[in-house]
């Protein structure tokens, strides 16, 4: 067999390695080489049942720790796109700056980014937080003397409550928003606001502790006497007890 092969859409002969093999010609290869080929079916694709619906790196060489941004039409290395677990790959579609700017046009898209962040954490618009704000005087809605930054919502089904301060919104998280469990903290705390101490001092304390009646140990008094701890080693100590004994 030779060792090259004609290609019409090349206008020369291209070695054997380049044709695909196709068992129904005489010479066992294709009629165009690989690259014609496929080139060939994406056009037969593209009039019959139109442009595809996903862009691909086609007829671009992609090589290991690379990647191809559709929106730039650049192959760069896999530093230039963020990391996500969301994809096989590991990175984003497109690069840091295509990223950027798809991000920018999205939030734009709805109104800004605080409309962006709230529409998709919240379901509600800037707008509408600020008609809220406007109604409750600018104030939390539980506390009533500190502005309210914070949307309250429900944890289970999501609806948007009223705004809060960043205390008492925490302090909701904290309860679980659990209102039993909130009435009984209101309840202790009423329960033992009459019963508030001050703290004893410390000098009291310190002197209280040092101003005790020692004891000797318990059945110590059937070996020898007791004898108060001075400082001194075992030795001293027995030396003492015997001098109390002779005399």
């Amino acid at each position: 067999m030779a060792l090259v092969k004609f290609c019409p859409d090349c206008g020369g002969d291209r070695p054997v390695d380049q044709f695909t093999k196709d068992r129904r010609r005489r010479d066992g290869l294709a009629f165009y080489c690989r690259e014609h080929a496929r080139q060939r079916l994406r056009d037969s694709n593209a009039r019959r049942i139109g442009p595809p619906t996903r862009r691909y790196p086609l007829g671009r060489d992609v090589p290991d720790g690379f990647k191809w941004c559709p929106d730039c039409d650049a192959v760069k290395p896999l530093a230039e796109f963020s990391r996500t677990r969301a994809s096989r790959s590991g990175v984003y579609t497109y690069c840091k700056p295509c990223h950027n700017t798809r991000g920018k046009a999205a939030k734009d898209k709805v109104g800004g980014s605080r409309t962006y962040h709230l529409k998709r954490r919240y379901g509600i618009t800037a707008e509408e937080v600020d008609e809220m704000l406007a109604a409750q005087g600018g104030l939390c809605a539980i506390c009533r003397n500190t502005p309210a930054l914070h949307v309250d919502h429900d944890h289970e089904t999501g609806l948007v409550r009223e705004l809060l301060c960043f205390n008492c919104n925490g302090g909701l998280g904290q309860f679980k928003d659990d209102p039993a469990v909130l009435r009984a903290a209101a309840d202790y705390v009423e329960r033992h606001r009459g019963e508030r101490r001050r703290p004893q001092p410390l000098s009291r304390r310190r002197l209280e502790v040092t101003s005790r009646v020692t004891r000797p140990p318990v059945g110590s008094q059937a070996r020898r006497p007791w004898v108060p701890r001075l400082g001194l080693c075992s030795r001293g100590r027995a030396i003492l007890a015997a001098r109390e004994v002779d005399g």
